[in-house]
């Protein structure tokens, strides 16, 4: 009996407890349908941080991880192209740099890329960085006379030319029965029928970093009077340019030049030469080395001629002897008309001026053609690379 009322008893508990459970749950239903629903919380963005600025690195501290065209992509230091190979790309950086040639070879161990025959067609061809040609012209009196004349000079101002940096000066003169323009743009024709100008050629040295970007003056041997031509004298080609040429370009373009008297171009003369082709060449002996030796250091002669006694006197002076020649370059076709007189200036004046000695700063270049501007193309590309 005792055992049958705990059986009832159990069985009873365990009905007490379903039911319990499902009023919980039937009352938590009601209360869920009674109040409202909350909505999900919205997903909130993360608010992007600022960019963080790059840290500020001065050159001293800088490794240099990486340059380009020539400046640290960190912290902006131009290399100094501090050394180069023979292919004048800088060690540092990687940036084409032009080689300087001092006794025929550069520090790099070069040599100058001297030509025999014609140039590469692309130099004569327009450059797509072309320098400027500028015309000027001004009022003078002829040697000796009272005769009134003009005076043409025209100039070469390189691609990207900047008022701010000092540039070298080269000053072209031209020979007989030419001009002003023949150094720069008038068109002038190759052996193989081809046309070009010379300013071509210099376009594309200093696009190619073969050469500094330099000024070029070309001034004309005639002084015109109406209708009328003189041809300049030795004496007055070289009071034109000490007097009125030179210091015109000192004063109005960049050279290394800080004035524009004759004091400081005479301080400036390691970045001024002068050179000229047939008469022009004439004109660089006796105009140049002769008279302006103070003015220039250097000296390109192109298929000319000297009074080679009066050239080696004047340079053994006591007036110019303490005057360093930077540069003598002399050449001429093989088979051009001046060959003999050229190579005769040359090989008279060197063994006589102790300051000149072949192969260091004195040179001779023979190349293939004549008496033309083929042969002229190709020598003031060879002479250009020695120059500054």
């Amino acid at each position: 009996m005792k055992k049958h009322g705990t059986a009832v008893f159990a069985l009873l508990f365990l009905l007490m407890l379903c039911l319990g459970a499902g009023l919980g749950v039937l009352a938590a239903r009601w209360q869920e349908a009674k109040s409202p629903a909350t909505p999900a919380p919205e997903a909130q963005e993360t608010p992007a941080s600022a960019p963080e600025s790059p840290p500020s690195v001065s050159p001293e501290d800088c490794g240099h991880p990486a340059y380009e065209n020539g400046a640290c992509v960190l912290c902006g230091h131009v290399c100094e192209h501090p050394f180069h190979d023979t292919e004048g790309l800088c060690l540092l950086c990687g940036e084409k740099v032009v080689h300087h040639y001092i006794n025929g070879y550069c520090s790099c161990g070069a040599q100058p890329d001297l030509r025999r025959s014609l140039l590469p067609d692309r130099f004569y061809e327009p450059c797509g960085e072309e320098g400027a040609i500028v015309n000027w012209s001004y009022e003078s009196v002829q040697w000796g006379t009272e005769i009134p004349v003009t005076v043409n000079v025209d100039f070469y101002v390189p691609y990207d030319y900047d008022p701010a940096k000092p540039y070298n000066v080269l000053v072209l003169l031209h020979g007989l029965r030419t001009t002003e323009e023949s150094w720069l743009d008038e068109t002038l024709e190759l052996w193989d029928g081809r046309f070009f100008e010379m300013r071509w050629v210099y376009d594309r040295m200093i696009a190619e970093k073969l050469i500094d970007p330099l000024i070029i003056v070309s001034a004309s041997q005639y002084l015109v009077h109406g209708n009328t031509q003189y041809k300049s004298s030795y004496e007055q080609m070289a009071a034109e340019l000490q007097g009125t040429i030179l210091p015109y370009t000192a004063q109005f373009l960049s050279t290394y030049a800080e004035g524009c008297d004759a004091a400081s171009l005479m301080l400036a003369r390691e970045h001024f030469a002068i050179g000229g082709n047939s008469w022009g060449s004439y004109y660089t002996y006796d105009t140049g080395m002769c008279q302006s030796l103070p003015y220039f250091a250097s000296f390109l002669c192109f298929s000319g001629d000297a009074a080679t006694a009066y050239v080696v006197q004047s340079l053994e002076s006591d007036q110019l002897r303490d005057y360093p020649i930077r540069l003598y370059y002399a050449a001429a076709g093989d088979t051009d008309v001046a060959r003999d007189g050229e190579e005769k200036c040359f090989y008279d004046i060197v063994p006589r001026v102790g300051r000149l000695v072949d192969g260091q700063n004195a040179f001779y270049h023979v190349c293939e053609g004549g008496h033309d501007w083929g042969t002229w193309s190709i020598e003031i590309y060879n002479a250009l690379q020695f120059l500054f």
